[in-house]
């Protein structure tokens, strides 16, 4: 079942062989707040802040595929401690994806769920985004500034019109053109396009 998601959303971006295709590798950081109480406080400094991850966007005008990157890894922090011996500390990202039928706006989601995998499918939701009329470039493609606020959490996209395609990484969309950038929440989850090769899909 850990494949159905990846084959699914391929076998639907095959089928279209539109000029407006192709795939965005985003890194995305997260910041990480891990409090332990108790003996385990002082270990608290040893777990990193952030991790950093690459991301896939395989789009086409009828869908898009979202999903780890080939070469995400999980991160190692390694400690060493008295005595001479050391600590390695593993972050774990588990294999999620999100395949956004753009047509029928409805996403189907992989989660993984106590090392078992789950599909969800669902209504996309409605984000009722506004323009801030900010304009800059991001690796050579001139993009738009949009934002809107749910449950007091602030999200910022960057679009560009120059490939209108409504979609973009994680559950993004429903902006009139491609989200290169998404940052939420003043920067505790940041997802910037470190490239864009358009092409069709397969």
């Amino acid at each position: 079942m850990k494949k159905t998601l990846i084959l699914f959303g391929a076998l639907a971006l095959s089928l279209t062989t539109s000029a407006q295709s192709g795939t965005v590798v985003y890194n995305e950081t997260m910041k990480l707040e891990i409090h332990l109480e108790g003996a385990g406080a002082e270990m608290e400094n040893m777990f990193p802040k952030e991790r950093t991850s690459a991301k896939l966007l395989h789009y086409s005008e009828k869908a898009s595929l979202f999903l780890n990157g080939p070469k995400n890894e999980e991160q190692e922090v390694t400690e060493e401690m008295a005595g001479g011996g050391s600590m390695v500390i593993k972050i774990d990202e588990p294999d999620e994806q999100v395949y956004f039928d753009i047509e029928k706006q409805m996403v189907t989601e992989q989660r993984d769920f106590m090392s078992r995998m789950f599909l969800i499918e669902l209504n996309a939701d409605t984000m009722a985004w506004k323009l801030t009329g900010n304009r800059r470039e991001i690796l050579g493609y001139p993009c738009m500034e949009a934002f809107y606020i749910r449950d007091s959490v602030k999200t910022i996209a960057w679009f560009t019109p120059s490939i209108p395609v409504s979609t973009g990484p994680a559950k993004y969309h429903g902006l009139p053109g491609l989200i290169l950038e998404v940052n939420v929440n003043d920067g505790k989850r940041l997802i910037t396009a470190a490239s864009v090769t358009p092409g069709d899909v397969s």
